[in-house]
């Protein structure tokens, strides 16, 4: 009866009376069938299914037509009606009307509320309230067993619903994908006690379930609509990053399937090798031009994310595709990755070794004996010998002190020793010294035959190997690299998002290459502080006691004075003073020539406005071209970013580089005027100079702008002079690092010709 209610409205009322009088009946009508509808599930059990059936399909036609005509305070009532009536519809056994048909009912009317109510508190909670009726393990098994296992395939309204929902959330709306992948990939489990079936509810969301791995949230403003300040997810580890909640639900759902031995091949092939084939599509695909995706970019990130997955996906790898992934993953190791990326390469590489060590351990071996690999594809190779040589992972590749491919192995890694990559070199001994004794009798003097001649060369390099203390002491660090490397954990679900993350928000654990550069540079130290020269030493022992002193004096609460004997000692264990003195003039002497031992030039190029990687680094190139004298940066972490180095081509390791921040830009500025630098400018003003027409003086600071507006207008106040380049074509300006470049020749071209 209240479902057949209409509004009766007298002639001559007013039309916003006619509107307020329409509110105040849907409300009414909508508030009493909420409280009805309650009532009718109670006495649910005393009538017929397809009677109580018939009730809750009325009320979901009539809410649906109503929507429109609903005011928006009536439309939690309404809402909450067609969601009560749902709920009911999707447990009645033996439907009249086909479940799914009921379910693309349901999922219309509350579509159709959604799209008109406006209350962010509302629409959340009708969000949640929409995800947990039809994202339902019984109703989506029920879905792929109806329209999806047949030949023909049939309507699908859940996964429509979740398409739409995704499609709502989009990148700008990120709380609707959490919400909505929270919710299916529970239910993409199935119904409790599936058996070996658990997962196949998911087999129709493939395609989506490779997009959500790779998915990145956008950070939004705290004060974006729906949006809360500090989310917090039960399911998910604490140090889980805000960028990858959505990614975060389908890696745990992947990691709580059962083994592929307990698994149907249904689940496994269709579902598991289908999704992990996917993602070496994204993963090795060669970066455009062989240079290496910038940090921060999407194509970064779907990168290093789809590489995280298949490390979670490593367990499933089966004899049956394990040819085929190895014959994908080796080549990508000669790509121009960064570091972060090439570790879960060398992770993945590393498990599926262990898993089938005759089919990736074979394509080792080819690999490894090439000789016209790159230092790239040599570095990861080595890093994945060293772990199933000499790491805890040895015995799951070696399985006895004769297996035939030990001098395989050997024979690969003996020509690396005279590697020009110190890191390769480094790995290939601590190999060969592992694996000469399996070969030979390393005791034996013996030397008669061909044969024996051969094994007295391994002979003489493993004595040399154990003998040589600079040898010794390497080995004994990277052996301890080798123990404590894990990668069990690293492709565990806890173990992936706990992994710290770098200023792009993406996963950026320590790459073995850098833990063992720092290494050979720990050890070059300790076998050579003695050789230093003087002023070295001197620098050293400078640097240590000024630490040393700031941590006493940060600790020391008496305020009592160093007694005077201490201060003698301390004299004396540096050097006499009349070597002090020359060391220090050796050391500032130093600083005025370049590596190629050419004497500065007195430019100093200020790029504290810049904030693009590669500008940077063409400049730091660029700078030590011409020998500038420093270059001032915004940040000195940029040094150490992977497209940092690869762009500037080793120069950060010889240009002097000192960080200037932009709020700290306009003192220095005036710093260095009070020095008798000459400040230029490169920007377009009234007053500007063309380049050609510019005398520079010997000591010069060239300051340069940001990349689209120039330089501020309040750092114009300490410039002295601002200059620009000539254009002939239409472009409106040329790129940051190309004006500099231009500018930085035309100050070398009259120095050179001052010279003259």
């Amino acid at each position: 009866t209240m479902l057949g209610v209409e509004l009766l409205i007298p002639p001559g009322i007013k039309k916003e009376a006619k509107q307020a009088c329409r509110s105040i009946f849907q409300y009414a009508k909508w508030g009493s069938l909420s409280l009805i509808v309650p009532k009718i599930m109670e006495e649910a059990a005393t009538q017929s299914n397809t009677e109580i059936e018939d009730v809750y399909q009325a009320i979901l036609e009539s809410a649906r037509e109503s929507v429109d005509a609903t005011p928006v305070i009536a439309l939690p009532p309404l809402f909450e009606c067609a969601l009560g009536a749902g709920k009911h519809i999707v447990t009645i056994d033996g439907q009249k009307t086909p479940l799914l048909s009921s379910l693309q009912t349901i999922i219309d009317t509350l579509f159709a509320v959604l799209e008109e109510e406006t209350s962010s508190s509302n629409w959340t909670y009708m969000l949640n309230e929409m995800c947990k009726l039809i994202f339902r393990g019984k109703l989506l098994l029920g879905e792929y067993q109806t329209s999806y296992s047949n030949d023909n395939r049939g309507p699908m309204p859940i996964m429509q619903a979740f398409e739409k929902l995704l499609k709502m959330g989009g990148t700008a709306k990120p709380h609707i994908c959490k919400t909505v992948v929270s919710r299916i990939s529970v239910a993409w489990f199935g119904p409790e006690h599936s058996g070996s079936d658990v997962g196949i509810c998911a087999i129709p969301y493939r395609e989506h379930i490779v997009d959500l791995l790779v998915f990145k949230e956008i950070r939004l403003d705290e004060s974006s609509a729906h949006q809360t300040a500090k989310e917090k997810w039960d399911a998910l580890p604490e140090t889980t990053d805000s960028s990858s909640i959505t990614r975060a639900f389908v890696l745990s759902f992947l990691s709580k399937l059962p083994s592929p031995g307990d698994m149907s091949d249904v689940v496994l092939k269709e579902l598991i090798h289908f999704v992990m084939m996917k993602l070496m599509d994204i993963c090795c695909t060669k970066p455009a031009r062989g240079k290496p995706f910038i940090s921060g970019s999407e194509e970064y990130a779907r990168t290093s994310r789809a590489w995280q997955a298949l490390c979670l996906l490593s367990r499933f790898v089966t004899e049956d595709i394990a040819k085929d992934v190895a014959a994908r993953v080796f080549p990508a190791m000669s790509y121009n990755l960064h570091g972060p990326i090439r570790y879960f390469v060398e992770v993945f590489t590393i498990q599926c070794t262990r898993r089938h060590p005759s089919i990736f351990g074979q394509m080792f071996i080819q690999e490894v004996t090439r000789n016209d690999l790159s230092l790239m594809r040599v570095s990861s190779l080595m890093i994945i010998g060293g772990n199933l040589t000499v790491g805890r992972y040895s015995s799951d590749f070696f399985h006895s002190s004769t297996d035939p491919r030990i001098k395989d192995v050997l024979c690969g890694v003996l020509p690396w020793l005279s590697s020009t990559q110190g890191f390769s070199r480094a790995i290939a001994q601590l190999l060969c010294h592992k694996l000469i004794p399996l070969v030979v009798d390393v005791d034996t003097n013996a030397s008669s035959g061909s044969e024996e001649k051969d094994d007295a060369v391994l002979r003489k390099f493993y004595s040399f190997l154990e003998d040589n203390t600079d040898m010794s002491r390497l080995r004994s660090k990277q052996q301890l690299f080798f123990d404590t490397y894990d990668v069990d954990s690293a492709c565990t679900f806890e173990g992936l998002l706990s992994i710290s993350v770098d200023e792009g928000e993406e996963a950026h654990p320590v790459h073995m290459v850098d833990a063992i550069k720092d290494c050979l540079a720990e050890v070059y130290k300790e076998a050579h502080d003695e050789d230093a020269p003087s002023w070295k030493q001197m620098e050293d022992l400078l640097l240590e006691a000024g630490q040393a002193n700031q941590s006493e004096a940060s600790n020391d609460d008496s305020g009592d004075v160093q007694d005077e004997t201490e201060l003698v000692n301390f004299q004396r264990k540096i050097l006499p003073i009349d070597a002090l003195d020359l060391g220090i003039k050796s050391f500032q002497e130093q600083k005025l020539f370049n590596a190629a031992g050419k004497k500065k030039q007195n430019l100093i190029v200020c790029a504290s406005l810049i904030d693009k990687v590669p500008n940077l680094a063409g400049l730091a190139r660029t700078c030590e071209i011409f020998s500038a004298q420093t270059l001032i940066m915004p940040n000195l972490l940029v040094r150490k970013q992977d497209d940092f180095k690869a762009i500037s081509a080793s120069a950060n390791d010889w240009i002097e580089m000192e960080e200037c921040k932009e709020e700290d830009l306009l003192s220095w500025l005036y710093q260095k005027r009070s020095e008798g630098f000459a400040i230029v400018g490169l920007e377009q003003t009234a007053s500007s100079k063309c380049l050609t027409k510019m005398e520079f003086t010997d000591k010069t600071v060239l300051l340069l702008g940001k990349e689209k507006e120039g330089i501020p207008i309040e750092f114009l106040s300490a410039v002295d002079q601002c200059i620009e380049i000539p254009q002939l074509g239409i472009t409106r300006s040329l790129n940051v690092h190309v004006s500099g470049a231009i500018s930085i020749w035309e100050y070398t071209k009259q120095m050179m010709q001052k010279k003259k």
